[in-house]
Formats: C-alpha cells, structure tokens, sequence
C-alpha cells in the first residue's frame, strides 16, 4: 500500500479521482474548486487524487481547511522520450510549490507510463506494463529521486497503474466490467493475486450524464456516435460490450441504464475493497469523481456537479460502518446450496458495543430470517456470521436486505439474485 497511517494513526484510504475543476482551469472560480474539496467530503471520502495535473492554490487551501487528503500527481501521463532533464526540473519545482499543504500525503511521478496504443487486452500489453522501459526505469526513477530529495517528509511512487513487481512498488489499475471482463470476477481476481488489491488507483465504468442535450437525444436511436467518441469521450465498444444501446427503447432507458451499471461496478468494488481492510488493502481510488466538460465519462458528477446514480452508491458504499455479505450470484438453480459470509466494516476509531444484525432473505418460498449480536472493534472488518441456506425449487426473484443497529447508528445493505431452472 501506498503508506500506513497518517500522523501516526493507521487509516484506510477511500478516495476518487479529480482532473482539473474545469477544462479551462484558469477560469474556475474559487467557490468552484472549494466546492469540489466539500463534495468529496459529504461523499464520504478521505482523499482525493489531484490527477495528472497541477490545480490551483483554492483547492489546496480547501482541502488544508476542510481536512481533506490529496494524493499529488505530477503533470505526466502516458510514454515519453528524451524528457528526463525537465522532468526532474518540474519534480521539484512542485514540491517548493506545494510542498507546504499538510493536506498532500504523497507525490506520484507518473501516471501509466505506457504507449497508449497498446491495446489493453493483448500480450504486448502485459509485456509493457512487467518488462523494464525507458519510462518505468530510467524517467520514473529519476523522477522519484527528485521527489524523496525535494520532501523527505512524505511518501512518493514512482508510478501508477503499473502491474506489482519486485523491482518496484506502485498501485493497481482494475477496470473490471469495462476493459476487463466481468465486473463479478474482480473479488476472484484478488483472491487469486492478493498483491493487486494493495491499492486500486482506478476503477469503475462510463456512464451518461442525466443532463445530456449535447448527445442530441431526438435522434435516438441514430446519434452521432463518432461525434460522442471524439468530442464527448464515449467509448463505444466498451458501452456496447457492457450497455448496449441497441437493447433499449429510448434515450432515457439507456441513460439510466448506464449510470446503474455504473453504480453497480463502484458499489461492489468498494466492497471488495473493503472487506478486504488492511489484509492486504490501504485503500482506493474510484475513477472519476467531477467532470471538467461535458461528456459521457466514468465521473460521478457532471460538469455541472449534478449527480449521475454512481454518486450516491459511492457515498453508500464509503459510509463510516457498512454490512455487506458474500455478493450473491446473479442466478441459482433450484436446491442449490448456497452459503454467504456477512461482515461489518467499521472505520469509526472507538468500537461498536451491543451491535445487532438483522438478516431477512425473501424469495419464492416466502422469508427467513437470522439474527447476529455483539461487538465489532474500532477501524475494523469483522466476520459475523454465516446464512446458509438451500434455493427453492420456485423461480423467482431472491432479495436478502441486511440491517445493523447499534445504540450510535444503523446501516443497511441489499442483494438481489435469482432462481432460475437449467
């Protein structure tokens, strides 16, 4: 993980991604990029990643104010050549210029150091992200010298995005259930290559913005694809792999669609994340958190800070003390066995006393119910219990709603599967 505690206290990072308030940085308005430090805080939210660009002192200043923690990216993204010298230069001249924010946490030198036009799912790409480069080895190393040289005081990477490897330590970039497969093999995935789970720097999904006249909704279903791939960023193989438009009616049914499937991607990954507290993850960093144009993107926030459907999931999923159980799979067949693991997470620092978890799973054969008590510990996850239980023989829907209740709050969590026959 990217460091342990802050100040000497151990903390569990949940964090999202921020670009520039907007396109035009310079003309952002102070009220705007204190807004952004205040909307990530009532999202529940830690830290937040200063992605691939410097901002202005207003949000520094905010997040000082507000206690928000920063993780400070310097301006580079992508391959490069024959930059060394500067990048050096700029390494320190970032840390002179924002060095004094008690805020930053730590320095990252370089944001996927790969040539974009390595396809992701390909040899070559794995090939790039584990075998030595001129970028990962030489630019990226210079650049973390010239950090840990300029601020002793705090951590940096050299680079993110980066498979783990024993010659350097860096985050993971997990897009599942966008450029990588299902969206359900990413709790498989970690249990496989627990390393990747240290810290998750990206993930998530696109999603279309509730307001979104720019995408001439009237011509539904014949819109300007090539306009919203090239001006608005849609990336339309990956939508249609995952959302396709031709599945829906209208517009709006597709909109919604696309920010449930988004929604759906942030809440179950930040649950996986969080189960998996200090053993071994430190914390995330959902992608994106506001937009700084319009555009069919992976934030949570349009241009215009209004919420798309993954901002509330995001929020849920970061509150202070959730329950979650094992994520039920999306069909059962019929007297199938099935067992879920239910677990609470607790970020508070004193513990929960006298906590008591009402389980309540309805399906075709009607209710069950189970009942667990006691206490769980300060910034913790702990195991409840175990719901076992066999699959009616009835098709149909099943929905299991959790409920926590203790003397200072309550949380509530739910899942739906089905029963379906061969």
């Amino acid at each position: 993980m990217l460091f342990r505690s802050v100040n000497g206290e151990r903390l569990f990072l949940k964090g999202s991604n921020q670009g520039p308030t907007r396109r035009e940085l310079g003309l952002a308005t102070p009220e705007q990029l204190e807004a952004d430090v205040t909307l990530a805080r009532e999202a529940g939210l830690d830290l937040l990643r200063v992605h691939g660009h410097i901002s202005r002192p207003e949000l520094y200043d905010a997040a000082d104010r507000q206690g928000l923690l920063l993780w400070q990216d310097l301006p580079l993204q992508w391959g490069y050549a024959r930059i060394r010298t500067q990048a050096v230069r700029q390494a320190g001249e970032a840390v002179d210029l924002l060095g004094h924010h008690p805020s930053i946490v730590v320095w990252c030198g370089h944001n996927e150091p790969l040539a974009i036009e390595v396809p992701i799912r390909t040899r070559q790409f794995l090939a790039a992200q584990v075998l030595p480069t001129w970028n990962k080895s030489v630019l990226d190393r210079s650049i973390h010298r010239a950090l840990i040289k300029a601020d002793g005081t705090r951590p940096a990477v050299d680079h993110s995005g980066i498979l783990p490897h024993p010659a350097w330590s860096t985050d993971s970039h997990l897009y599942f259930g966008w450029y990588l497969g299902d969206e359900r093999e990413f709790p498989s995935i970690l249990a496989r290559v627990p390393v990747l789970a240290r810290f998750v720097s990206e993930f998530g999904a696109q999603a279309v913005p509730s307001e979104a006249e720019f995408c001439r909704p009237d011509r539904w279903p014949d819109l300007d694809w090539p306009r919203l791939a090239k001006s608005y960023c849609l990336q339309k193989a990956e939508m249609d792999r995952y959302v396709p438009a031709a599945n829906y009616g209208s517009f709006d049914e597709w909109r919604d669609a696309t920010q449930a499937y988004q929604a759906q991607v942030i809440r179950f990954h930040v649950e996986t994340l969080r189960r998996l507290k200090y053993r071994p993850t430190g914390g995330f960093c959902q992608f994106s958190f506001g937009d700084s144009q319009p555009g069919i993107t992976w934030s949570v926030l349009d241009d215009q800070r209004r919420p798309k459907a993954g901002r509330d999931a995001l929020a849920a999923a970061c509150a202070p003390v959730i329950v979650v159980a094992d994520r039920p799979a999306a069909a059962y067949q019929p007297g199938e066995a099935i067992a879920l693991q239910v677990h609470v997470v607790s970020d508070l620092r004193s513990p929960i006393a006298g906590g008591t978890i009402e389980a309540r799973l309805k399906g075709p054969h009607g209710e069950r119910a189970w009942r667990f008590a006691g206490d769980v510990g300060a910034d913790t996850c702990a195991l409840v219990g175990t719901l076992q239980f066999t699959a009616p023989d009835a098709c149909g829907s099943l929905v299991l709603d959790l409920d926590l209740t203790w003397s200072g709050g309550s949380a509530h969590n739910r899942y739906v599967s089905r029963i379906e026959a061969r």
